[in-house]
């Protein structure tokens, strides 16, 4: 077996674990192997073993989240040489001794199995740059906080002011309205002419005072609590997004 099998078989036998993991598992493999060089390819193979067990390893560690008794740690890259690859006790002609690979750079080292260790977390010296820059961006975010709440709140104050003013107005018309028809009922006795006017004047105060009235009722009793109930949905929306 090669190099290129061995991590085809490693590959398919990682295939039930998120893409993630495997992706970090074969990479890692690699730079093991690259690390070891072409020329001792197959002292990696031996000293890791069937890739099945190599697989169960990185499944157990995935698990766990811990370092197994037979996990391994990666030789330097800067070395970049194979030291010893020991494999599990084998016996030979039945004798029960242990057998020992020798390195080419004639030293000894134990290795062991271990799948990738991936950096979790953000480090201190991140967690402290945040919260400076929100330190230092804080006048801006309360400035457009204030600034957000007073636009809000002077769309309210003018919507609830068009309502009182359109209300008022009506109120206005239709008083116009009572004191024309009256004054001109009056002037009919005297007057015709002028009577018929102030009544016709006083119809046409009314009849904008009605439609005053009309937008008020609208404003106030249709348009205000179907936007309260919009703003709510919205609300309830983002509430049900977040959670």
């Amino acid at each position: 077996m090669n190099r290129t099998e061995y991590m085809r078989q490693l590959e398919s036998l990682l295939q039930n674990i998120s893409a993630t993991e495997r992706e970090e598992a074969l990479q890692y493999y690699n730079e093991y192997f690259n690390d070891a060089g072409p020329e001792n390819e197959q002292n990696v193979i031996e000293a890791l073993g069937n890739p099945a067990k190599v697989a169960e390893n990185i499944k157990k560690d995935i698990l766990w989240n811990g370092y197994g008794e037979n996990s391994y740690q990666r030789a330097g890259a800067d070395s970049r040489s194979v030291i010893t690859y020991p494999a599990d006790p084998q016996t030979e002609n039945g004798n029960g001794e242990q057998r020992n690979r020798q390195s080419d750079a004639s030293q000894t080292a134990q290795a062991q199995v271990v799948s990738p260790q991936k950096n979790e977390g953000m480090s201190t010296g991140m967690i402290v740059l945040i919260v400076i820059l929100c330190i230092l961006a804080s006048p801006v975010i309360l400035g457009a906080a204030s600034a957000g709440i007073g636009v809000a709140a002077g769309l309210i104050a003018a919507w609830f002011g068009l309502i009182i003013g359109f209300g008022a107005t009506a109120a206005a018309l239709i008083l116009v309205l009572i004191a024309l028809v009256a004054a001109g009922i009056i002037s009919m006795f005297t007057h015709p002419f002028v009577g018929m006017c102030l009544i016709g004047a006083g119809l046409i105060c009314g009849g904008i005072g009605l439609l005053f009235l009309m937008l008020t009722v609208a404003m106030a009793g249709i348009a205000t609590p179907a936007i309260c109930c919009w703003i709510g949905g919205l609300f309830q929306k983002r509430g049900k997004a977040e959670a």
